[in-house]
C-alpha cells in the first residue's frame, strides 16, 4: 500500500517492528516462526470472502533472514502528518464494520498447532489483528477502506481488544492528539459509532477500560522491543502510550463525568 511506483527493493514507510520492502507487486518482510500461521490465516480469510487481505506468495528461505512474500495492495495508508480526512466518520464506520466481518470469518480458523508472535489472550473469541489502526489501513481516492496490512502481530483474543485499539488511534484517545483531531465532547460519540458499526454490545466505558489495558501492554512490549531490535525510538513510543493510558484513566479523555460537568456549565 501507499502511493509508490513499481520499483526494485523500495522500502515502504511505517513498519516500526519489521523491515518492509516492495519489489514490483510483491511486498517483502522479515519472516519468523509465526509466518506460516499468518499465511494460513490470510488464506482462510480470503477464502471466506474478506476483501483487502494480502495474498501470501511464500517464504524465501534463501534470504538471511528469511523473507515472507505477499501481494501488494494498492491504496493510500495515512501516515504522519495525518490528513484531515482520517477523522471523517466513515473511517470509523468502515473500519469497525470490516473488523466485524474479519473477526467472524476468523472464528472458524483452525488453531491447533499454530504459532503466534503475540500471546493468546482470553477469552480467545476470534483472531485479533492486534494493530488495527489507520496506519495499517489502505483507502481509495474517496477515502473508503479497501485493505488491511501488517498481519504479523495477529493472535487469538477477545473482540473488544481490536475495537479498543482502533478507538485509541482513530477516535483518537491520545493525551496530545494531532492538530485537527476530534477531542472533548466528540470522543464518546465517536467510540459509540465504532461500537454500533461493529455491532458490539460493549459499552463506551468498557472500550475505554480495554484501551487502557492495551496501551499499558503495548508500552511494555515497545520497551522490550527497543532493546531487542536496538531501536531506542521505541522507548519514546512507549512513553506516549503510557501518557495516553494515564489520560484515559484520569478522565481527561472520554470521561462521562467530565462530559456531564461540561454540559452542566452550558
Amino acid at each position: 500500500m501507499a502511493a509508490y511506483p513499481s520499483s526494485v527493493g523500495k522500502r515502504l514507510e511505517g513498519g516500526n517492528m519489521n523491515a518492509v520492502e516492495r519489489e514490483g507487486d510483491t511486498v517483502l518482510r522479515n519472516a519468523g516462526p509465526w509466518t506460516p500461521t499468518v499465511h494460513a490465516l490470510l488464506t482462510h480469510l480470503r477464502a471466506a470472502g474478506i476483501d483487502g487481505v494480502p495474498q501470501p506468495l511464500g517464504i524465501d528461505t534463501t534470504a538471511n533472514p528469511p523473507r515472507e512474500q505477499l501481494t501488494y495492495i494498492d491504496g493510500h495508508v495515512p501516515l504522519h502528518p495525518l490528513p484531515e480526512w482520517v477523522w471523517h466518520d466513515n473511517v470509523l464506520s468502515d473500519g469497525a464494520s470490516w473488523l466485524r466481518r474479519m473477526h467472524n470469518a476468523s472464528a472458524t480458523f483452525p488453531r491447533d498447532g499454530q504459532t503466534w508472535q503475540q500471546p493468546v489472550r482470553e477469552p480467545a473469541e476470534v483472531i485479533c489483528h492486534n494493530d488495527f489502526a489507520p496506519h495499517n489501513l489502505g483507502f481509495d481516492a474517496d477515502h473508503r477502506l479497501i485493505g488491511v496490512i501488517d498481519w504479523d502481530m495477529c493472535s487469538p483474543g477477545p473482540r473488544i481488544r481490536d475495537l479498543a485499539y482502533f478507538a485509541t488511534r482513530a477516535v483518537p484517545l491520545m493525551a496530545e492528539p494531532p492538530a485537527g483531531a476530534p477531542s472533548g465532547d466528540q470522543v464518546r460519540p465517536r467510540i459509540q459509532r465504532i461500537i454500533d458499526a461493529y455491532g458490539s454490545d460493549a459499552s463506551v466505558d468498557e472500550v475505554l477500560k480495554q484501551a487502557v489495558a492495551g496501551l499499558r501492554e503495548l508500552a511494555a512490549y515497545s520497551r522490550k522491543a527497543a532493546d531487542r531490535l536496538h531501536k531506542p525510538e521505541l522507548r519514546e513510543h512507549a512513553a506516549l502510550y503510557d501518557r495516553d493510558a494515564a489520560a484515559i484513566e484520569s478522565g481527561d479523555i472520554g470521561s462521562s463525568e467530565r462530559r456531564s460537568a461540561t454540559d452542566a456549565q452550558r
